[in-house]
């Protein structure tokens, strides 16, 4: 494999399929040199000289023709242009042949045919860069229109104009540098675009279950409406997008603050309310499972169902008040306990969180309703250990509640 091209001389990697520079096959390298060494030597005999005889003077090397000189300008000028057009990537001409048969005729004498050759290659490069870039440009139109249909205006239109107006005027490298910019530009805002839209829908969505829920959002409200009002400018910048986003990801963060604050006492005024009902008075089935569901997704951060959950929470509370109203004797608790001591209480909570520990034991390892009790009974433990008695009885309460929800919809 030699060291250097035979075209253009310049060095190739023994691991090269093409020279880099001019594209010349590596694979017909050595018959290239063999070309230019024939022209080179008029030596008829490849036996290298002996001591006893002075080897013979070489006639100097005959200066290049006209031609040739001609050939060598316009492959150089082609390789140029070649470099630009592969700026446009899929759809670029490729002169790789031309320029390899152009170098084989040189190479065995026929200058003329590749000065033919090369000449074709200059008219085929021309055409084909101008119908590509005349191409990518009508999709750059439509894909603008695309993005205005969307609510996008994007400040490309400058771009664009300067692209055409070279291609009509003969200035093909500028009109490519001016396309291959703006295409760019134009997937980066169509990038940004999807990713903005994607954020303000969930903006949207958490925005309007908490009103749904009557949940007080302050001013972030009114945020979004000024997010969307930047977003009505006739012509949106990569600047302008960059600045929505920044502001619309702060409001979601709010949103991801203010709702889960919001359920969480909702739910804790529930929890009060289902307190007030027997742990076997069926109508408060529904609604203690209710509110372990809304507790689950609430502590998984999936607040769109946490919503539903509450919603649906909501209207079993009113409905259980309805039935206990109707029958109060049904729905009233046990008769209220004895006053007890703090060792009493402590003793008494401690066999209940044995009671509920057990019961953990014979649940699925990878179950939620496992993981979630085994939680709250490490809590319970923590607040039996402090002697906070009272937070520990609130939270044996509610895992006995989850259990037994976690039991009744089992057998449903």
């Amino acid at each position: 494999m030699p060291s250097s091209c035979p075209i253009c001389e310049q060095p190739i990697p023994s691991t090269a399929v093409h020279c880099s520079v001019c594209g010349f096959p590596t694979g017909l390298a050595i018959e290239g040199l063999r070309s230019n060494d024939g022209r080179e030597t008029n030596s008829p005999s490849s036996e290298p000289p002996t001591l006893s005889s002075p080897e013979p003077e070489r006639p100097p090397a005959s200066a290049p023709s006209p031609e040739e000189d001609l050939n060598a300008l316009i492959s150089r000028d082609l390789r140029t242009k070649m470099d630009l057009v592969r700026e446009l990537g899929r759809g670029a001409p490729d002169l790789t042949n031309e320029l390899c048969q152009a170098a084989l005729s040189e190479a065995d004498g026929r200058s003329s045919e590749a000065l033919a050759i090369l000449r074709s290659a200059q008219t085929r490069l021309e055409t084909e860069s101008d119908e590509l870039v005349h191409r990518r440009l009508t999709e750059l139109g439509e894909r603008r229109e695309s993005l205005e249909r969307t609510g996008a205006r994007i400040a490309i239109g400058d771009d664009l104009r300067q692209a055409q107006e070279a291609l009509n005027d003969g200035e093909r490298e500028d009109a490519i540098r001016h396309l291959v910019e703006t295409e760019r530009r134009m997937t980066q805002f169509e990038s940004d675009w999807r990713g903005l839209q994607g954020l303000l829908a969930q903006v949207e969505g958490l925005r309007s279950e908490a009103a749904e829920l009557a949940i007080p959002l302050g001013e972030i409200s009114s945020e979004v409406e000024a997010l969307r009002e930047k977003l009505r400018e006739p012509n949106l910048t990569e600047e302008v997008l960059d600045s929505v986003a920044q502001e619309a990801a702060q409001t979601l963060m709010l949103l991801h603050e203010a709702i889960p604050s919001a359920l969480t006492e909702e739910l804790e005024r529930a929890e009060k309310t289902l307190d007030r009902y027997p742990e076997d008075y069926a109508a408060s089935a529904v609604a203690k499972r209710l509110h372990l569901e809304a507790m689950r997704h609430l502590k998984k951060g999936r607040f769109t169902e946490a919503v539903r959950s509450v919603q649906d929470l909501r209207r079993e509370l009113s409905e259980l008040e309805v039935a206990a109203a109707a029958s109060p004797a049904a729905a009233a608790g046990p008769p209220p306990a004895p006053e007890e001591t703090e060792d009493e209480m402590l003793d008494r909570l401690l066999r209940k969180a044995r009671s509920l520990a057990s019961r953990i034991r014979t649940l699925p390892v990878d179950s939620d309703v496992a993981h979630d009790a085994a939680v709250q009974i490490r809590e319970a433990t923590e607040f039996l250990r402090a002697r906070k008695l009272k937070e520990a009885d609130l939270t044996l309460s509610r895992l006995m509640r989850m259990l037994s929800a976690d039991i009744s919809g089992a057998d449903q």
